[in-house]
């Protein structure tokens, strides 16, 4: 095996973070792939080798990957470790051939991280007997419980983790599962695209009450469901544009405490850069408060406290903010961070980074410079977020009057998304539709962010405009399609079916 990677390799801590969050529950499955919470693994050089040359979706090829390299582990106690730990069952047929009760593979699979673990060390001697067979020299001494949800899992996963990173693509049979050939095929499987895309936006933690409707004042309601999760559209675009297989970083300020940690977490397994966040001590991260209705429709409180990027760490990151392939920016940081951000990104001569803002909130005292709006490619908002710059009382109403207003002023393209697709205002007095599809989903927050990603990432690939839009519309199908089940930005191959779907 190659040496390139090894333990103390960087790449090698976000893989072992994939597994640390994949093991709970029923472990590593398709199905929780497929929510796009494990990056950095389906973004390894032999899973994307694979999904091309098979056709397979990049999720069932992670799955049979780690299996095989779990097989091929050096030791068989790695070996059972891993498999019980990540619920795998690679070694069903092995334990059934060498005997192993029906109660215990029942136990193997089970949904609870703590039967599998329970299972692994009252039968500690049996499974090593039927991994090792015949080579068995003797068996060693079973971990303390302790041991084995704490140093034991890690070391085998971080062992997993480096044969993982140095297994050589091109050698990689194709997985002989029969999930695989039946498994969609995704458009194209490009390999991962070029062009480093950077966030400048807010993070919070998100508490969501889904109820019928809003409680009015001095009353309250029964809360049919409830969700804490890491949110905020800066973090939200991040996202969706690394499941997109681009590489992203997010500019952000977090709280030095649980939940600021909480995001990094998140933000890792989702595979975003997090060397350009500012971790702030004695701050406390901002968190929202989210009534949602049940089909889309929300209304939040968010609380920020004094947590807010400055001046000075984006100067820190200047060569980086003006270098990337594409920069997106949101009304969630103050306006002179914006300005800033924006005077940086373009002050290289020659090639600047393609710009696309999110006026979402509106900023309540202030609006952008008409040196700001020249330096901005991309406005991409809804009709009532734009009311601030009409300069009549007609044109509060009319998205034409208002897209004429701030082209004159030097934007370059307005996109006004509606509650079904919506039109994209060019400065040469050109429009473009945006296609809409059907939906009982309304355009919402987390469909706009997608929209904003899969328009950054689609023009950096040189897509022509109007073919970039109609993926980006893609993206919104494919949120709205899975909200109600995963309400979350989706991956690569999901937006491609949507497009397919729709638009090809």
């Amino acid at each position: 095996m190659s040496d390139q990677f090894t333990a103390r390799s960087p790449e090698v801590a976000p893989l072992v973070s994939v597994f640390v969050a994949l093991r709970k529950n029923e472990g590593m499955t398709v199905q929780r792939l497929a929510s796009g919470r494990a990056q950095p693994l389906l973004h390894l050089p032999a899973v994307r080798d694979r999904a091309a040359r098979t056709g397979a979706d990049s999720t069932v090829v992670a799955v049979e990957l780690v299996r095989d390299q779990v097989r091929s582990l050096d030791s068989p106690t790695d070996r059972i470790i891993a498999d019980a730990a990540l619920g795998l069952g690679s070694f069903a047929d092995v334990y059934r051939t060498a005997g192993v009760a029906a109660g215990v593979l029942h136990k193997l699979e089970s949904g609870d991280l703590g039967v599998r673990r329970a299972v692994v060390l009252s039968q500690w001697v049996d499974l090593h007997r039927a991994v090792a067979g015949p080579d068995l020299a003797g068996v060693p001494e079973a971990p303390s419980d302790r041991s084995l949800r704490g140093r034991a899992e890690d070391e085998v996963f971080e062992r997993l983790a480096v044969q993982l990173l140095n297994a050589p693509p091109s050698h990689i049979a194709a997985p002989a599962s029969d999930l695989t050939a039946t498994a969609p095929r995704v458009s194209g499987a490009p390999p991962r695209p070029t062009g480093r895309v950077v966030v400048v936006g807010g993070v919070t933690i998100d508490h969501v009450w889904r109820v019928d409707r809003p409680p009015d004042l001095e009353t309250s309601r029964i809360a049919t469901g409830y969700s804490r999760s890491p949110g905020g559209k800066g973090l939200s675009q991040a996202v969706a544009v690394a499941r997109l297989g681009f590489d992203v970083a997010l500019v952000t300020a977090v709280g030095k405490d649980r939940e600021g940690q909480e995001i990094l977490d998140h933000l890792e397994l989702e595979g975003v850069d997090r060397s350009m966040i500012r971790a702030v001590p004695n701050s406390t991260t901002p968190a929202t408060g989210i009534f949602e209705r049940p089909f889309g429709e929300s209304a939040a409180a968010v609380w920020r406290g004094s947590l807010e990027l400055d001046g000075r760490h984006l100067d820190r990151h200047a060569k980086a903010l003006s270098s990337c392939g594409a920069l997106l920016l949101t009304f969630e940081v103050p306006l002179p961070v914006l300005q800033r951000t924006l005077d940086l990104a373009v002050s290289r001569s020659g090639d600047r980074p393609l710009i696309i803002v999110t006026p979402g909130q509106p900023y309540p005292d202030a609006e952008l410079t008409r040196d700001a709006l020249g330096q901005i490619d991309y406005l991409v908002a809804r009709p009532w977020e734009l009311e601030r710059y009409a300069r009549s009382a007609d044109a509060r109403y009319d998205p034409q009057l208002i897209s004429n207003e701030l082209l004159k002023h030097g934007l370059k393209a307005l996109c006004v998304l509606g509650t079904r697709g919506g039109t994209v205002y060019l400065s040469a007095g050109d429009s473009i539709d945006i296609p809409s599809t059907s939906s009982v989903i309304k355009e919402s927050s987390i469909t706009r962010d997608a929209f904003c990603a899969a328009l950054a990432t689609g023009l950096i690939e040189q897509r022509p405009l109007p073919d970039a839009v109609r993926w980006a519309a893609a993206a919104m199908a494919a949120v709205s399609a899975d909200y109600l089940k995963s309400p979350s930005p989706p991956l690569r191959a999901r937006v491609d079916a949507m497009y397919q779907k729709y638009f090809a």
